[in-house]
């Protein structure tokens, strides 16, 4: 016999939609559950399904290597009418499932109990069931536990919702924020060009090189799967190709960056940094279109540390006469403030041969990938 419908059934479906990831048939989350219940319940097969409109799909099972089953045959369909377990201890006997090819033809199905997995709204999205070959009945202990589970595999299941939502929430806030920061960009830059004042115009510059660095941050994040992990390569990339379209032609930017993850703080002060540090060498490093090379380097060191490194290969001593002009204070104090918030350590050294800056520390939590 075919189960009707719930009562609710447009809602209890709506409800199911919510839990139901695409790939919920293939992930092994509940199979530890299932195989307890059927050991616990003495019985050949156990399941944790979900059904549809038109399938009952198994998110684990014990006995069995199927995957789904068409809804019309699925017993656990009689049970989402059930307030309770729904206990069948001989299906032979019972007219909702006599004539049931799970029972006549499949599996020889002669025993079953399920339990309603309850979202908090009171709508059944599926079962934990216990099934078996040969006719019998639980004990008292048998029946609690399998209710204990079902409530269990419900908890996994609203854990798994809430975290779906929370990434769901993150990636349109870091969408939201990204778009926004472009927005005030576009300001920046259409103030900007109506200014004179150079030193203005150096604040300007380094306002807009930390709002890049933070709208490369949140482009990455939206892109991300993980909350506060950034990944260095292409996140690095973006903000220093951004630098490298600033730069007149006779200057190149080059670099090598590792494939790591850092904490968003610690990569929004490393993009600040870099910034500042490229920005300088531009204005400072290649006077009389001098040509040059400017190079980004970001990696692990064997002691487990973070290490960047900016170099160019301009007029360094000379160089370093320009620490006192304006921009050059400003973007020393911009990087030191950036370093400290992560407990960074930046050693600067002008030499002949160029302009190095070196930032180095610690992370919160190593990301190799």
């Amino acid at each position: 016999m075919r189960a009707s419908h719930h009562p609710l059934e447009p809602e209890r479906l709506q409800t199911l939609a919510d839990y139901a990831a695409p790939d919920a048939a293939a992930e092994s989350d509940f199979d530890d559950i299932a195989a307890l219940a059927a050991s616990i319940c003495e019985t050949r097969f156990a399941l944790v399904t979900l059904i549809d409109e038109t399938q009952q799909r198994f998110l684990a099972s014990e006995g069995t290597a199927l995957t789904s089953n068409a809804r019309d045959l699925a017993i656990c369909a009689h049970a989402l009418l059930q307030n309770d377990l729904l206990e069948i201890p001989d299906t032979h006997l019972d007219d909702r499932t006599a004539d049931n090819e799970v029972v006549v033809i499949g599996l020889g199905v002669r025993f079953y109990a399920g339990v309603q997995l309850r979202a908090p709204n009171g709508m059944p999205i599926g079962t934990l069931c216990v099934l078996d070959d040969k006719p019998r009945t639980l004990n008292e202990l048998q029946r609690q536990t399998l209710r204990t589970l079902a409530r269990q595999v419900m908890t996994q299941l609203e854990l798994r919702r809430t975290l779906r939502n929370q990434d769901i929430l993150r990636g349109e806030m870091d969408h939201r924020v990204k778009n926004s920061l472009q927005t005030v960009q576009s300001v920046l830059r259409l103030y900007a060009s109506k200014i004179k004042d150079p030193d203005a115009l150096t604040a300007f510059a380094a306002i807009e090189r930390r709002v890049t660095a933070i709208v490369a941050l949140h482009k990455e994040l939206h892109q991300s799967s993980s909350i506060a992990q950034v990944n260095m390569k292409p996140f690095m990339g973006g903000v220093l190709q951004h630098l490298a379209a600033t730069c007149p032609d006779h200057i190149k930017v080059r670099t090598d960056i590792a494939a790591f993850e850092l904490a968003s703080p610690e990569a929004t002060a490393l993009a600040v940094v870099a910034s500042e540090c490229v920005a300088n060498a531009i204005k400072h490093a290649f006077p009389d279109d001098r040509p040059g090379e400017i190079t980004v380097s970001l990696a692990y060191t064997p002691l487990g540390e973070v290490q960047m490194v900016c170099r160019d290969n301009g007029i360094g001593t000379a160089h370093a006469g320009a620490a006192r002009d304006p921009l050059t204070s400003l973007g020393l104090r911009i990087m030191d403030a950036s370093a400290q918030q992560i407990g960074a350590q930046v050693e600067r050294d002008s030499t002949p041969d160029g302009y190095v800056v070196t930032m180095t520390f610690k992370p919160l939590q190593p990301g190799m990938i």
